[in-house]
């Protein structure tokens, strides 16, 4: 998020956008609006501004036309930008051979927007703040004779400057409060529009929410309205969207599978860890959990349901089953290479379990003993056999006491005969204990 003065820029800002060093005047949206729109200097008036068109080709946005409403008369004009001869406090004046055609909306190409229309009022992602904004007015920047879009105004001086009390406010904050009222600038290559969202999908590239964190994804994602919810779902691809839905809340869990085909929701949750999709499936209605069912591959399923068998906050609910387990007389080199293949399909890999051939525990590696023996290392010499474990009916405070007094980031589970069963993560457990810090 970058703060500025209105007048004026701060270095940092400044060196951030190479398009400010060279920029000649700037501009706001809410200026360039509802003025006198003349077809020459000392010209006939022609209407007023109601609208900018601006090309979404750029990285930024460039001014391509200036839209025009006439009084009394529902259809509206168009000006191509390069024939604004001068702007004013009052009005915009055309050069005296400017081009004015009938204007209508149905008439743009898909890679050209109205800009009021677009952004104005309206919600985007900041995805340098990953949060959800209200948009109050847009800056633009004249370079090489072009108008240029460089910010998003989300702040509240951008409202005030709207409404025509910007100068009295800031002198009124300065005087009462000693204070300084900023503005709140979001650079546009931050920026994700929500509002007109089939129409920008190709311009603008998704890539932007998908490099987001999963937990950042998720807040914003929750933050929106079912429209807006149901076009990014759309949008994003599945891994992106699986590791986004184990960090949301689960109402809002329940709410996107509901909303989704069995078949895609399948999908979706064949990319969560098996834990994570067990307790999403377990919050959906029973006809929309078997229809799920009945489109997941059958070895995930049999995961999932095996793990739907034990309460939610017992150590048999809060484990997963993608965990690493290998034989004593396996090497340090097998271990790593089963790493390198298997790492993506993996909720723990941090340890590598040492299991007989009736998958009793025998022992573990962390990943730091892998590295520091040498690499035809038998796992049987290396591993630790005094393990902690925990049972299937293990209850979550009985689990919180085993990671405070040991510190592990995974705890396998065993049953009676000391076979493994899955793994307890530490974020399984905060999202049970501390739900508010785990999601």
């Amino acid at each position: 998020m970058c703060e500025a003065q209105s007048a004026q820029y701060s270095p940092a800002i400044q060196r951030g956008n190479p398009l400010l060093n060279l920029a000649k005047d700037h501009y706001y949206l809410s200026e360039l609006l509802e003025r006198k729109v003349l077809s020459s200097e000392n010209g006939p008036i022609l209407g007023v501004s109601s609208d900018l068109v601006v090309s979404l080709e750029e990285t930024n946005p460039h001014v391509i036309a200036l839209v025009i409403r006439r009084k009394w008369r529902k259809r509206k004009l168009s000006a191509a930008w390069e024939d604004v001869a001068r702007i004013s406090q009052k009005e915009i004046v055309l050069k005296r051979d400017a081009e004015v055609i009938p204007f209508t909306e149905a008439g743009l190409s898909p890679s050209r927007v109205l800009l009021r229309n677009l952004l104005l009022d309206k919600q985007i992602v900041d995805v340098d703040g990953a949060k959800v904004e209200r948009v109050n007015d847009l800056h633009f920047v004249r370079l090489n004779g072009s108008l240029v879009l460089d910010f998003v105004d989300v702040g509240l001086r951008g409202m005030l400057r709207r409404l025509g009390f910007e100068d009295a406010a800031v002198r009124f904050a300065k005087w009462f409060f000693d204070y300084d009222l900023k503005d709140r600038f979001i650079p546009w290559h931050f920026v994700q529009p929500l509002a007109d969202f089939d129409r920008l999908r190709l311009q603008i590239p998704q890539s932007k929410l998908q490099a987001l964190h999963p937990a950042d994804l998720a807040d914003i994602i929750e933050d929106m309205d079912v429209r807006e919810r149901a076009a990014i779902v759309d949008s994003l691809n599945q891994e992106v969207l699986a590791e986004a839905l184990e960090e949301m809340d689960p109402k809002v869990q329940v709410a996107i599978m509901r909303g989704l085909e069995p078949e895609k929701a399948a999908d979706i949750i064949e990319e969560m860890s098996p834990d994570e999709a067990a307790d999403l499936i377990a919050d959906l209605p029973q006809d929309t959990a078997n229809g799920i069912f009945r489109e997941l591959a059958p070895e995930y399923s049999s995961k999932v349901k095996e793990l739907l068998e034990h309460e939610e906050d017992e150590a048999g609910g809060l484990m997963t089953t993608q965990f690493m387990a290998l034989s004593p007389d396996q090497t340090i080199v097998d271990a790593l290479n089963y790493i390198r293949q298997h790492a993506n399909e993996m909720d723990v890999i941090y340890y590598v379990y040492v299991v007989n051939d009736q998958s009793q525990l025998l022992g573990v590696v962390s990943i730091r003993d892998l590295l520091s023996h040498e690499i035809f290392t038998p796992l049987g010499q290396i591993m630790t056999t005094r393990v902690i474990t925990a049972h299937v009916d293990d209850s979550a405070n009985e689990l919180a006491n085993l990671f405070a007094k040991y510190g592990f980031r995974g705890i396998p589970v065993v049953d009676e005969e000391n076979r493994i069963q899955g793994v307890v993560r530490f974020k399984a457990l905060l999202d049970i204990l501390a739900p508010h810090l785990g999601k």
